[in-house]
C-alpha cells in the first residue's frame, strides 16, 4: 500500500528530519508550519496519516487535531510530542488523536509507527469494516474506553461513565451493554 504523510511543526528543522526519514522509508510526505495546508491536505483527502505538533504557537496542536477531525474520521492522527503526561494523552486521545511519536524523533520508532498505521489503515479498508453500521460509533467507545480507563479497576457503574463523558445514560447503558 502506497501511503501519504502530512506533517505540521513550527520547527523547520523537525520537518526537515520527518522528511528525510520518510523519504528513507520511501514514504511520499508533505511538510508544513500552516494549518491552512492541513486543512487543505484533509479536505482533499491527500493524505493518510497526519503528524501534528502537540507544542505550536499560533494554533495549538489540539487545535489542529479538533479542525482535522470535523473534517476526516479516516484520518490518522498521530502527535509529535515531548510530554508523557498521562493527563495530556487521554485529552489528545478524547478530542481524536490515534497514536503518538515522543521527540526527539528517532527513526526506528518513527517508522514503526507510521508502519503499524499504514497496515491499520491498509486492513480498515480492505475488511470492510468501515461501511458497517451497528449503531457503535468509534469516537464514542473511544470517549467510553477512556473514561473506564480513569474510573480504574473500582467497578465503574453506568452512572459514572455519564458523570465521566457527559453522554445521556441511554448510550452510555447500551455501550457498555
Amino acid at each position: 500500500m502506497t501511503i501519504s504523510i502530512g506533517a505540521i511543526d513550527d520547527d523547520e528543522a523537525i520537518l526537515y528530519t520527518l522528511k528525510a526519514m520518510a523519504e528513507n522509508q520511501n514514504w511520499e510526505i508533505h511538510t508544513t508550519t500552516r494549518c491552512e495546508d492541513v486543512i487543505s491536505w484533509i479536505q482533499r483527502k491527500e493524505i493518510d496519516i497526519l503528524l501534528v505538533d502537540y507544542h505550536m504557537p499560533l494554533t495549538s496542536g489540539a487545535e489542529v487535531i479538533k479542525r482535522c477531525r470535523k473534517i476526516s474520521k479516516e484520518v490518522t492522527i498521530l502527535v509529535l510530542t515531548i510530554e508523557e503526561d498521562q493527563k495530556i494523552a487521554r485529552d489528545l486521545l478524547l478530542i481524536g488523536a490515534d497514536d503518538f511519536v515522543l521527540k526527539p524523533i528517532r527513526l526506528a520508532d518513527f517508522a514503526a509507527r507510521i508502519a503499524l498505521h499504514s497496515r491499520l489503515l491498509d486492513y480498515r479498508r480492505h475488511s470492510g469494516l468501515e461501511n458497517l453500521n451497528k449503531g457503535i460509533h468509534q469516537e464514542t467507545l473511544r470517549t467510553i474506553l477512556l473514561a473506564l480507563d480513569e474510573i480504574g479497576n473500582k467497578g465503574a457503574t453506568i452512572q459514572d461513565v455519564v458523570e465521566k463523558t457527559d453522554l445521556s445514560y441511554p448510550t452510555a447503558h447500551r455501550y457498555l451493554e
